[in-house]
């Protein structure tokens, strides 16, 4: 009996031990995925033509309504809506490779690295 719960013992804390090595390297990986996403998401936003990013950086980093946009660029709300169509649809065709992991990663790259942009 002493000898079956040896081992049962044993085998747990190998299985804990795999499983905790197993995870830390998920999320070292994710951590890497995570800022080569950074990485390519500030250089397709660079990319962007100056008054698409102008006007997706202050609505999607800044928190500024359509309205504020169009005044503080002197052009309409629906000039600005256009723009960030428009640059939304260049980062998606950019970054369609990373697009199953944005979904995770935006926030915390919104709430993280807004200060970069």
């Amino acid at each position: 009996m002493i000898y079956i719960s040896l081992n049962h013992f044993i085998k747990n804390a190998a299985d804990t031990k795999f499983f905790e090595a197993t995870q830390q390297l998920m999320e070292e990986e994710s951590f890497y995925r995570f800022q080569e996403l950074s990485k390519r998401l500030k250089e397709a936003i660079n990319t962007l033509p100056s008054s698409y990013r102008e006007a997706f950086i202050m609505h999607r980093f800044q928190g500024k309504s359509y309205k504020d946009i169009a005044d503080i660029l002197n052009v309409s709300p629906k000039t600005v809506d256009y723009r960030i169509q428009q640059a939304l649809k260049l980062l998606r065709k950019e970054l369609q490779e990373y697009l199953p992991f944005l979904f995770i990663a935006i926030p915390h790259f919104l709430t993280h690295y807004k200060h970069i942009l």
